[in-house]
């Protein structure tokens, strides 16, 4: 008879094979050229085709195989050879599952809010990616407290990685962005450049957060009652929030909003999405540096009261001088639209 973990095993495995199926089914489907039959009424071809449907220029359908095939493999040999469920193949496994399933919520909140169409069959990878997770769990012989404590500094590796994406690609876009805005326009491909720098943020941010769990788990007591970990914690809600607005409202406007010699015909609506473009963009900036500060900041102790006053006047700063950039870039589009028009004429 099977024991428990072995059934949690046994579960994970087959729902792992289940998945590995249906990623295989939509490469084959795209690969092909086929519609895929939706169920429940809605366009899976619009998901599976969309410009979210690649992370790192890598098919989402590519990393689910990896995924479902590796959880398979692992999980089998674990039934086999229990002697090789060992803490750290223990803790890893937990860690991929819990990485598959995070990216599952994120690939759902992009159906829900940014496309407004869902896949049957994506909806049940990101099902099968939490039940895998909750069997992972419950499956792990080890205390999982214990396991994150031993392995501490390789989570503030993680962290700090994170911290440095994130940063790092934030810095990056608003550069791109400014020699982009050199002809008063964002093109396509120059769009499409800064959609995958925004992937290069978003993976720095799920890392931060990811790791950051990781870390607080064990500390919660000693973490509860530090005001820079509590600041921290606001710095990276804000990032997430605040990179949200920028995917899902600022993204698909971007080329439409940019400037260019019709700039004065520009609907109001996107006259203000540039300033929102402007202003999330600073707020992002700044979040990702304060976050960053916060993090390498060691001996320092200053009350809550007096971060979140640091980093509200700095955000506020930034976002009254992102607005008086965006007003100055909009009467450069005018004056030179205006000499354009003079020029034909």
């Amino acid at each position: 008879m099977l024991g428990e973990a072995s059934l949690f095993y046994g579960l994970a495995a087959l729902l792992a094979l289940i998945g590995f199926s249906i990623a295989t089914y939509i490469r084959h489907k795209k690969a092909s050229f086929e519609a895929l039959v939706c169920p429940i009424g809605h366009s899976c071809d619009t998901v599976i085709h969309s410009d979210y449907s690649r992370f790192f220029g890598f098919p989402i359908e590519y990393l689910g195989m990896l995924y479902y095939a590796l959880i398979t493999f692992s999980y089998i040999t674990l039934i086999f050879r229990p002697d090789l469920s060992l803490p750290l193949v223990s803790l890893g496994l937990l860690i991929v599952s819990t990485v598959a399933f995070l990216f599952s919520l994120y690939l759902t909140f992009i159906q829900a809010f940014a496309l407004k169409q869902w896949c049957t069959w994506c909806l049940i990878s990101a099902g099968l990616c939490t039940l895998i997770f909750s069997f992972t769990l419950l499956g792990s012989e080890y205390g999982f407290i214990s396991l994150l404590a031993e392995h501490r500094r390789w989570f503030i590796g993680a962290h700090l990685l994170g911290l440095v994406f994130g940063l790092g690609g934030a810095t990056i876009s608003d550069i791109m962005f400014f020699r982009f805005l050199k002809d008063l326009r964002v093109s396509k491909v120059e769009s499409g450049v800064l959609h995958s720098l925004s992937q290069v943020i978003w993976f720095g941010l799920a890392l931060a957060i990811l790791s950051g769990l990781c870390l607080y788990l064990p500390g919660m007591e000693r973490l509860n009652d530090s005001p820079k970990f509590i600041s921290k914690m606001i710095v990276i809600a804000v990032l997430t929030v605040n990179g949200a607005f920028l995917n899902l409202y600022i993204a698909p406007k971007l080329v439409d909003m940019t400037f260019g010699t019709w700039a004065a015909g520009t609907k109001r609506y996107l006259r203000r999405a540039r300033r929102w473009a402007y202003a999330l963009g600073a707020i992002s900036m700044v979040s990702w540096y304060s976050a960053f500060v916060l993090g390498v900041m060691r001996g320092q102790t200053f009350s809550l009261k007096s971060y979140l006053g640091a980093y509200a006047a700095v955000l506020l700063a930034a976002a009254l001088i992102s607005q008086v950039a965006e007003r100055v870039m909009g009467k450069k589009a005018m004056t030179e639209g205006s000499g354009v028009e003079n020029t034909e004429q």
